[in-house]
């Protein structure tokens, strides 16, 4: 591990532009600017999720952020405690979320779109619940290794 750092943020959806610009910042070093744009729109569809999903929209709750800094890729774990996701809502779709005429409003899906674009823009996406915590793990593996 080359380095790691551990963030937190209430359940308020205003605060989850600051963390997502923290954990950019993580990634400048390490990243090409195209997956640092992958990374930071995931982790903000996941901790959107976690707010409004788990956490129904309520503030007060703890969303935690651990980014590790490896020599050949990001790992970023999002840790709630909120009500488990079903796993196979982590699974691939059998139809694809964006598969819609973006010209007709009525057409556009209001949910599933954020689980496809995290694992459509991450490398590895898995997501372990137990009684006490849910985390997901993103990774983002760099294209020129470290030294």
């Amino acid at each position: 591990m080359v380095s790691s750092i551990s963030l937190s943020i209430d359940s308020d959806l205003d605060k989850v532009s600051l963390l997502a610009r923290a954990v950019r910042a993580l990634c400048e070093d390490f990243l090409s600017p195209d997956d640092q744009d992958a990374v930071e729109l995931s982790l903000v569809e996941a901790i959107n999720n976690v707010i409004k999903h788990g956490y129904q929209g309520k503030p007060g709750k703890d969303v935690q952020v651990a980014v590790g800094l490896q020599s050949d890729q990001v790992v970023i774990d999002i840790i709630d405690h909120a009500s488990p996701m079903e796993p196979q809502l982590l699974e691939q779709p059998a139809a694809d979320p964006f598969s819609f005429d973006e010209t007709e409003l009525a057409d556009i899906p209001e949910s599933g779109m954020g689980l496809a674009l995290i694992r459509m823009n991450m490398d590895e996406v898995q997501y372990l619940s137990s009684e006490t915590e849910n985390r997901l793990r993103m990774v983002k593996r760099i294209e020129r290794p470290l030294p």
